[in-house]
């Protein structure tokens, strides 16, 4: 059963794979931008709660992350942003995270190839805290290019900006193609390594190890109104809430840590142990940190 699972990825929960495929065209569908610049000027400044680059051609919305770096390197701070975070957050938790993001529906879709399945130490769960506090605070700050100026560092080599962005604004504008050069091909090594091929046999790896946002929504999950409570009387023990856990996670534990991406495919198990909950009250640390 639980093989027959990993092949349907989708089976217990067609709701959200219509929701995640709607929400590609819908985010990344705006084809007449080019025909309304002023919307699309007003709409780049508002960030969505998932990594979703804003250099996309078709999308008119902004990515929190290159906000974050863009006003670090200026020397600002975004308000605006943290506080469409934490709106977002407190209403659904990391919810967008399993039914909004495109670059989280990629690695889905790859993970269906048929291949030897494995899982990640816990303790590289814990790489994106670095990853945040080096490539997307410190280093937006303090370090300097071959220019004497600050970048947004983790924008430059974002996978999720090279499938979305980089890739295709090259394929639909041949005149910009002479600008290809190695950090071009850098992108697309890093792209390939830490997402194309681990994506085929490990759930969701970018999400669990490397993005920046999964990781500030993740904090959102303890004072979320939607949450998740197990009923421990329900339990079989049976696992299959685990395979179908596109974060690798054990549902019976980890309901609401701050990996849980709030998918709702254990709430759809035939035993009925695991159920959403909507309620103000906050998670205990120690459950967040279950995980």
């Amino acid at each position: 059963m639980k093989q027959r699972k990993l092949k349907k990825y989708f089976e217990l929960n067609k709701i959200r794979a219509i929701v995640l495929f709607l929400a590609l065209f819908v985010i990344n569908g705006h084809f007449y931008v080019l025909n309304y610049p002023k919307m699309a000027e007003i709409f780049k400044h508002i960030p969505l709660p998932i990594l979703n680059c804003y250099s996309t051609p078709t999308t008119i919305w902004s990515c929190p992350a290159g906000l974050i770096q863009h006003f670090l390197v200026i020397g600002g701070f975004t308000f605006a942003t943290i506080g469409i975070l934490l709106i977002f957050g407190a209403l659904l938790g990391r919810w967008f995270c399993g039914w909004i993001c495109p670059f989280g529906l990629f690695q889905e879709i790859l993970y269906w190839i048929p291949a030897k399945k494995f899982e990640l130490p816990k303790w590289t769960r814990g790489i994106k805290h670095f990853i945040f506090l080096i490539m997307v605070i410190l280093m937006p700050m303090y370090f300097k290019n071959s220019i004497g100026m600050t970048e947004t560092w983790f924008c430059n080599f974002c996978p999720a900006g090279c499938l979305e962005a980089g890739i295709p604004t090259v394929i639909i504008d041949p005149s910009i193609r002479y600008l290809i050069g190695t950090m071009y091909w850098i992108k697309i090594a890093i792209l390939v390594i830490l997402v194309i091929i681990p994506s085929i046999f490990i759930k969701r790896p970018f999400c669990t190890t490397i993005c920046p946002v999964g990781l500030m929504m993740g904090f959102t999950n303890r004072f979320s109104f939607l949450k998740l409570s197990f009923n421990k009387s329900k339990c079989n023990n049976c696992g299959l809430c685990s395979v179908d856990c596109p974060m690798g996670l054990n549902p019976t534990t980890d309901f609401n840590s701050s990996e849980c991406i709030r998918c709702m495919n254990c709430t759809k198990e035939w035993c009925g142990a695991i159920k959403p909950e909507y309620s103000v009250k906050t998670v205990k640390i120690k459950e967040m940190e279950n995980i």
